[in-house]
């Protein structure tokens, strides 16, 4: 990092401020019932592209991303997630949402799905079985993120029952998938498992890592994925049968208070402030420190956001049927700000706060 460049946390300060302040701007922009169809569903649709071109292609490929400066590399990068939406968003529109406008719970829980499982294929099974066929960037990248709106597809097909909503006015029987589990059940199980696989990235995957330094063979994929999966089921399984079994607490309050804030809270500490101030640590002191950081600012976020909307909307009420409160708070953090805060601190690369050479 050259001399004059914004060190951490000053850049993790201001970039905060800088994506929490646009999204809340952004957020009360819109009436609450269209925020939490249209936008989210187009929002949430370039979401797995951007954690592809992030995580898998590191912002560098197609290749003249990496050979452009900043801040063309991340207008070029948003062209791209645009470019993906506008493919993204019609074809699960008609094909998994009937057609129907404004997008139903049925299309917007199941692109929340497409989320939760990109980061499955990406951060426990590292784009396996992708990997396994070809280690070209594309192929990589295009057949995980095929594999991802695939697996999702499966998922809600075979999982999720909205039989329990027959009366709302957004029901229409021909898309209701009829699977195992009650849809919100389900739901806010799936995106328990991406707070514990961010916690695990917390960890750097400890003990994980340590566990298979001994064996080395079972470091190859698909191995570890399936030891991370055992782990990262049964923790989210205690996680959401306290939070929802023995707490007593609404599925849906439960799934924006802890999950969703809790992954909202690692993100900003990952993304952000790229772990500061705890980069020094050893693991996995550094993990519980920034796993117990990733806690708090879920309670202070979720308190922000909750302020923000009270008071841009007096009337907007939490709880059943329309849990308008809670979804828009949901909206705001991960459909809305978490992309903010990829495109701002991994596309732009913190421009102009640090320069084009910096690392990061």
């Amino acid at each position: 990092m050259s001399d004059n460049a914004m060190k951490q946390p000053v850049a993790g300060s201001i970039g905060a401020a800088i994506t929490i302040g646009l999204s809340l701007v952004i957020s009360i922009g819109f009436e609450p019932r269209f925020f939490g169809s249209w936008v989210a569903f187009l929002a949430m649709s370039i979401v797995p592209t951007q954690i592809i071109i992030g995580l898998v292609w590191n912002n560098r490929y197609p290749g003249v991303l990496a050979r452009l400066g900043q801040p063309a590399r991340g207008i070029a990068i948003l062209g791209l997630l645009v470019a993906a939406g506008s493919v993204i968003a019609p074809a699960t529109l008609v094909l998994v949402g009937g057609g129907i406008t404004p997008p139903t719970p049925f299309l917007n829980m199941y692109i929340i799905l497409s989320i939760v499982a990109t980061f499955w294929l990406v951060a426990v099974f590292q784009c396996w079985p992708s990997s396994a066929i070809s280690s070209h960037p594309a192929a990589l990248g295009l057949g995980t993120l095929m594999l991802s709106y695939l697996s999702a597809w499966v998922v809600f097909q075979s999982g999720f029952d909205f039989g329990a909503m027959k009366g709302a006015p957004f029901y229409h029987e021909h898309l209701d998938p009829r699977g195992a589990f009650p849809a919100w059940n389900i739901l806010s199980y799936a995106i328990t498992t991406v707070a514990v696989i961010m916690g695990l990235v917390l960890l750097e995957f400890w003990p994980i890592a340590a566990i298979v330094s001994r064996k080395p063979a079972f470091s190859a994929q698909p191995y570890f994925g399936l030891i991370a999966t055992a782990i990262v089921l049964s923790v989210a399984g205690v996680v959401w049968a306290a939070g929802v079994g023995l707490s007593g607490m609404d599925t849906v309050d439960y799934l924006v208070r802890i999950p969703v804030s809790f992954i909202f809270g690692t993100f900003i500490l990952l993304t952000l402030f790229q772990t500061a101030p705890f980069q020094k640590l050893a693991q996995p002191a550094k993990g519980c420190a920034l796993i117990v950081g990733s806690a708090l600012l879920a309670l202070l976020t979720y308190g922000l956001y909750r302020f923000v909307s009270i008071n841009a909307f007096g009337n907007i009420q939490a709880g059943p049927p329309a849990y308008d409160l809670d979804l828009w708070i949901a909206t705001a953090m991960l459909s809305i700000t978490f992309p903010l805060i990829v495109a701002y601190a991994e596309g732009f690369a913190f421009w102009p706060l640090k320069n084009d050479g910096d690392s990061h």
